[in-house]
């Protein structure tokens, strides 16, 4: 899939970042988690999540795409359990100058 010139910014910027947005842990990926991604999303464009060791049972690759197909968004980066979620919607332009 090619990236839009914006997306390709945006993945950049959080591949580069030291840390995770969102961590995922023994709760695994419930309410609260979709919802704080929801509006990290519309807010920045693009969150970086990171399955913590104690949920790497629960939260695979798959429950990822679902959860990315929940909040409108597709998976742009994967690295081990380090994942780079974009919103397929373009964001608003204060956020993707951060």
């Amino acid at each position: 899939m090619k990236l839009r010139r914006w997306a390709l910014e945006l993945k950049k910027r959080k591949v580069a970042q030291s840390r995770a947005d969102i961590n995922i842990g023994k709760r695994g990926i419930h309410p609260g988690v979709v919802e704080e991604v929801r509006r990290r999303l519309e807010q920045e464009g693009a969150v970086k999540i990171r399955v913590l060791r104690n949920a790497r049972g629960k939260v695979g690759v798959e429950e990822i795409r679902r959860l990315a197909e929940a909040v409108n968004a597709f998976i742009a980066d994967w690295r081990g359990y380090t994942f780079v979620l974009i919103s397929k919607r373009r964001p608003p332009r204060h956020a993707a100058k951060h």
